[in-house]
């Protein structure tokens, strides 16, 4: 059985408002990305540098920068409450904006 808040305006389920779509998923994983490379700046920089000093001899003479850049990057990737903060963000957002639309549906109304 489905009550009316459960179906859009074509009669259609509805995803919970917690549950995100496949492209609001993959919006999140992007987010994230940005979020890690923003927070990893300074490693990452570290290893670009390295990489233009050394040129084709990279690998042995950057290793060190490289295992630090690859430690920040995978703290966050691996840490599952990054992504999930990324999530609240997404849904916090689609909540905004319902609300929004609630209060122009009840302004229209009166």
């Amino acid at each position: 059985m489905s009550t009316e808040s459960e179906k859009n305006t074509s009669g259609s389920k509805r995803l919970p408002i917690w549950a995100l779509s496949p492209q609001e998923e993959k919006r999140a994983r992007e987010n994230l990305k940005k979020s890690t490379y923003k927070a990893c700046d300074d490693v990452v920089k570290a290893m670009a540098e390295c990489a233009k000093k050394n040129g084709v001899k990279v690998f042995p003479a950057c290793d060190e920068p490289r295992n630090r850049m690859k430690e920040c990057i995978l703290s966050y990737q691996v840490d599952q409450k990054y992504l999930d903060h990324e999530r609240d963000l997404i849904v916090l957002e689609k909540i905004n904006k319902l609300e929004a639309q609630l209060k122009e549906q009840q302004a229209a109304k009166q």
